[in-house]
């Protein structure tokens, strides 16, 4: 783990990505039940990609983040961390629609949607909202359905 901190530490996301394949390894080294460190691995490795895609302009690394945020997901609803659960699924969204996935991007935007309404926080719901209307535009559905869903992250993000 502490390799990965150094290579993480020099700000060379592919000497980070370099240890992405023994990521199983890394994560057997940390006690359960679920933990911050677990959640910094995968944040550290989605950090690594994230400054790919900024560095390269490709969206090469849109399908691994996919697979790291989702597993970042589970363990954050095993935390107990609404809230952070519900960004990282807008996130997943985002990837996917990157990937030209609009349908899993919706299903994800729904279950931040769903999240956000259940566990109080608005700004989840209002994110989610927003991505669901403007996927909901783009797609040529009437524009009274996404403006709809707009509206509702506008009053969502107001409270």
């Amino acid at each position: 783990m502490e390799i990965v901190r150094a290579a993480d530490a020099t700000d060379d996301w592919r000497e980070v990505l370099k240890w992405q394949g023994r990521l199983e390894e890394l994560m057997a080294f940390i006690p359960e039940p679920p933990s911050d460190v677990s959640e910094q691995v995968l944040a550290l490795f989605l950090e690594a990609h994230r400054k790919g895609v900024a560095s390269t302009g490709s969206t090469e690394h849109a399908l691994p983040m996919v697979a790291l945020q989702t597993r970042r997901v589970a363990l954050l609803g095993k935390m107990e961390r609404f809230r952070d659960q519900g960004q990282a699924m807008c996130s997943i969204a985002q990837h996917l629609e990157l990937l030209r996935k609009p349908e899993d991007a919706k299903q994800w935007y729904q279950r931040a949607r769903k999240v956000g309404a259940a566990h109080g926080f608005f700004s989840v719901e209002s994110q989610a909202c927003e991505g669901l209307g403007k996927l909901l535009i783009k797609e040529g559905r009437t524009a009274e359905e996404g403006l709809d869903l707009l509206r509702n992250a506008l009053a969502a993000a107001s409270l």
